[in-house]
């Protein structure tokens, strides 16, 4: 309980403080090993934490973005045949809305796309890549994470280098073991090619990190 209560204060402090990070702390994924389990915390804690406020011109990005939906969701539709997981890359993680409203305020709508086109690609590549991990028998429950900006995604506790970029989504499947099996494909398509990082979480969840700059894994080794 000690334990728990503490980690819970340092994610508190985490929250408010704007610190700064090099990419080597990074590609270390210190913030990202916990990043699961943190935003399932999000009722509990950030709800009644203070955050970072976005500028004015942080929100006209996010907006920005958000006039491109029709575009980025037909786009999609054309890359995946029609998947239906194309709707939930455009919706940030259900789970941590009240950091979200705190961030853009209660009238923004809980929606982002990253408005540079060039970045859609990755989200398109991850899923592809659920829709082949299903057709192997893996059950997927959830995208809960695509292009996070900041300082939305500091406030939940992410890593600067990947979501930030629109370069990964995070995936949370059914069970351990959905989690595990996704876990050992993607470590084979990531041999040939077809993403550069694999996160593993203590949940049920996965990073892919189609794009990232740091081509590493942590979580869980690839054999």
């Amino acid at each position: 309980m000690v334990y728990f209560l503490m980690a819970i204060f340092m994610t508190l402090v985490g929250c408010q403080q704007d610190s700064t990070f090099t990419e080597q702390e990074s590609a270390l994924e210190v913030d990202a090993a916990a990043e699961d389990d943190s935003e399932l915390l999000d009722s509990l804690i950030f709800e009644k934490a203070s955050c970072i406020k976005a500028t004015s011109s942080q929100i006209s990005v996010v907006n920005s973005g958000n006039t491109q939906t029709a575009q980025f969701l037909d786009k999609c539709g054309q890359v995946t045949l029609g998947s239906p997981w194309c709707q939930q890359l455009i919706r940030p993680n259900p789970s941590s809305i009240s950091t979200f409203r705190c961030t853009y305020g209660d009238k923004q709508i809980h929606q982002l796309i990253h408005p540079d086109q060039n970045t859609w690609k990755h989200a398109y590549q991850a899923v592809n890549l659920i829709e082949r991990l299903e057709t192997n028998g893996v059950k997927v429950s959830q995208i809960y994470n695509w292009w996070r900006p900041e300082p939305y995604n500091k406030n939940v506790g992410g890593a600067p280098g990947r979501h930030p970029f629109g370069t990964s989504v995070d995936v949370r499947f059914a069970s351990k073991s959905d989690q595990s099996k996704a876990h050992q494909l993607l470590c084979k398509w990531r041999k040939q090619g077809e993403l550069r990082a694999l996160g593993y979480y203590s949940g049920t969840a996965l990073h892919f990190g189609i794009g990232d700059n740091s081509a590493n894994t942590w979580g869980k080794s690839c054999p």
